[in-house]
């Protein structure tokens, strides 16, 4: 009978939802995919028009825009109509022949890889852990972008003698078997208060703070357990200790609320004592685990195994003995390790800590995630370090420390904004520099191995010299940032801040034609109290159409306080406004005081002496009308501001529809346009016949000089 309710309860989702989509409101949101991917595009997109980036790929972005934004946009697919309680999701499935038990409960709307997006309602989230998917996340409702593609603030490296001494004499300290013999208590996990009971599990769901409403017994405290255990050791090492409570509801299909567990985050603060107390650096992993992958899961979690050696005992066992080895010392910036739970639930701990941290008034300078470190498959000791644009001065930390301190580690070093799987990724949707340290970041690699998420995660699958390489990269990388007290007053700080020393670029004309060539300069100069070699000066041009190109690459050497003017010349071959800007340390290579002052900007406009019409392209050609939503799109670039009439006409030269743009808006304004759609219907919103349309664009400007260009579509109804 169970079963028959459910069947009928999602029959009559399905149905809800097959009816939605027939709706077109006109301000209703739409969940979009679109080419666009640089952060520049996305955020003028959401300055102009309210655009919400909720993913983003190299190759293309989903957002959340209104339909009256729709003709602003380039090409916007439309996967979807958001409506109230229902989520979305990113599942990775090894094989499409699963993707049909997915189809049971929600919709399918898009396929990228072995990727799929889907909606669920928010009753059914619990669904997707019947899946045998290791890789699950639930879409952001919003990813915040940095105004540039630096972080507005990264501390350096520490680099003075006296502190590389000392970060030398941490690392010798690093004890793998300390390393091991964590990962065996946390994954056989024995009861504190019980000694010889033994939980093997920390499923997040098995606290004391539960209560059951559908009649099944309250779970036992094994994750509780870990919890106090963890805090325990941290107490050991001298650190401040608090728990960060979270409440989590769980519901089912058919009969709502079904349980609230209160999970526990364990934050343990180690004090800066320098200039930079305020500011703090996070070393984070979660300590819950699961195991979806075990038959009757779903049914008897509370006393099934769930051991989770390497996913993720392995990160947490490295955050507690770099705790151990770092709190013998003191350091300029605070260093704050947090053990989260609920990850394996959609990153619940680590939303909850990201969603205080303006309360609490938090200075995160960065985050070092380390999940899955346990585990090599193919014999080499390779380590993956990824971050998204604005954290990847924190990946490249990680290389410098590597070689500094002679860590023989083969570091794969990755900038992949779509890996949004751990507890890094929350912080990325508030632009907080953050990045995940695992023994892969791709999904089809050995590593990602079938065991994760099942009961055969056990200590045999641990390697340990892996996971001593780990602890090492950690205590390196986080003494480098967080920079070891050498003196009283910390007067070996010796970190350079190379800024530009002029408002903005200088350029010989503000305003040019096409194909005219344009002379760029800009004076840098190094602020800091020590000289730097090979720094990387850039001069990129932000196209019209938001394609960004580099004009310009050269290095240079600045002693303390020297200033040295660079120059660049710049051939424009559109129309349009242009965004010209220069970067210093583009490459992050050189760890400065300061990051924010790294790029400056100028406006280029490039217009022409007449009217002019170039590019003009329609999409898609041929057009297939099979329904009412479907439209042709007319793109095209002007050489100036101008008033543009569009006209459809038959081959026989008939007037069918028109339509018309002011001077200055989108459709008649300088560069590219776009705004013109046509959904194959005469001006009578009769349908026109199938067959070949010439679509013609006149563009007349201030001083009546007109321009026509025209080009032809092959239109099909169905």
């Amino acid at each position: 009978m169970r079963q028959l309710l459910i069947f009928i309860h999602i029959f009559f989702l399905l149905i809800t939802l097959h009816l939605f989509a027939q709706i077109e409101p006109t301000e209703q949101n739409l969940l979009l995919k679109i080419p666009e991917n640089s952060i520049h595009q996305l955020r003028l997109m959401g300055e102009r028009y309210g655009v919400k980036v909720r993913y983003r790929t190299a190759n293309f972005s989903i957002i959340q825009a209104s339909r009256s934004a729709l003709p602003e946009l380039r090409n916007p697919q439309i996967l979807d109509s958001i409506l109230p309680d229902f989520n979305y999701y990113i599942l990775w499935l090894d094989t499409p022949e699963r993707l049909s038990e997915i189809e049971k409960y929600g919709i399918v709307l898009d396929q990228f890889d072995q990727f799929y997006l889907i909606k669920l309602h928010a009753d059914y989230e619990s669904l997707l852990f019947r899946f045998p998917a290791h890789h699950r996340a639930k879409l952001p409702s919003e990813i915040r972008l940095s105004k540039f593609d630096q972080p507005a603030f990264a501390p350096s490296l520490a680099t003075s003698p006296q502190q590389q001494t000392i970060i030398q004499e941490l690392l010798d300290e690093v004890d793998v078997n300390r390393w091991l013999a964590e990962i065996r208590n946390l994954v056989e996990n024995q009861d504190l208060e019980q000694p010889g009971k033994f939980f093997r599990s920390r499923y997040s769901f098995r606290v004391r703070e539960a209560v059951q409403f559908d009649g099944k017994p309250n779970p036992d405290h094994a994750c509780d357990n870990a919890a106090d255990y963890i805090a325990e050791q941290f107490r050991r090492y001298g650190l401040q200790v608090e728990f960060d409570p979270f409440l989590h509801r769980r519901s089912r299909i058919g009969a709502g609320l079904v349980g609230e567990y209160t999970m526990r985050n364990v934050v343990a603060t180690l004090p800066g004592k320098g200039p930079n107390k305020d500011r703090v650096y996070l070393m984070v992993g979660h300590y819950d685990s699961i195991s979806t992958k075990t038959a009757g899961w779903e049914q008897n979690w509370r006393t099934l195994p769930a051991p989770g050696a390497s996913d993720n005992a392995s990160g947490v066992a490295a955050m507690l003995e770099t705790a151990r080895i770092l709190s013998k010392h003191d350091f300029d910036f605070t260093i704050r390790f947090i053990a989260f739970s609920g990850e394996e639930l959609f990153l619940f701990g680590s939303k909850h800590y990201r969603d205080g941290v303006k309360a609490r008034g938090d200075q995160i300078a960065g985050v070092l995630n380390f999940d899955l470190l346990g585990h090599d498959e193919d014999g080499i000791l390779d380590i993956h370090v990824l971050g998204d644009d604005q954290s990847q001065w924190l990946v490249n930390a990680f290389g410098t420390a590597a070689e500094r301190y002679n860590i023989d580690v083969d570091l794969r070093k990755k900038n992949d904004p779509s890996f949004i799987f751990s507890d890094h990724s929350p912080f990325w949707e508030v632009g907080i520099p953050a990045v995940m340290v695992s023994e892969e970041s791709t999904f089809n690699a050995p590593e990602s191995t079938d065991y994760i998420h099942s009961e055969a995660d056990t200590l045999a699958k641990i390697t340990p010299p892996l996971g001593e390489l780990a602890v090492k990269l950690a205590v390196a990388t986080l003494s480098e940032l967080a920079r070891p007290i050498t003196t009283p007053d910390q007067t070996d700080q010796v970190a350079p801040d190379i800024l530009w020393d002029s408002a903005g670029i200088s350029i010989s004309k503000p305003t040019i034609t096409k194909d005219e060539t344009v002379g760029l300069s800009a004076t840098v100069k190094n602020g800091g109290p020590v000289a730097v070699k090979g720094i990387t000066i850039q001069f990129v041009a932000i196209r019209p159409d938001g394609v960004t190109e580099v004009i310009a690459e050269q290095r240079v050497d600045l002693d303390v306080a020297q200033s040295q003017t660079v120059n660049a010349t710049f051939t424009p071959r559109m129309w349009g406004q242009f965004t010209l800007r220069a970067v210093a340390n583009s490459d992050t290579n050189v760890f400065e005081s300061d990051f924010g002052n790294n790029q400056i900007e100028t406006v280029l406009i490039v217009i022409g002496l007449g009217v002019m019409i170039e590019n003009i392209v329609t999409y898609p050609n041929p057009i297939n009308f099979s329904q009412r939503s479907d439209s042709l799109k007319l793109t095209y670039i002007l050489s100036r501001d101008a008033d543009v009439e569009i006209s459809i006409y038959t081959v026989l030269g008939e007037k069918i529809f028109e339509d018309e743009f002011l001077a200055g808006e989108n459709g008649g304004r300088l560069g590219a346009n776009n705004a013109f759609s046509w959904k194959g219907r005469n001006a009578h919103d009769e349908k026109v016949a199938s067959g070949i349309y010439i679509c013609q664009v006149t563009a007349t400007d201030m001083e009546d000089q007109s321009e026509t260009a025209e080009t032809k579509v092959a239109v099909i109804w169905r």
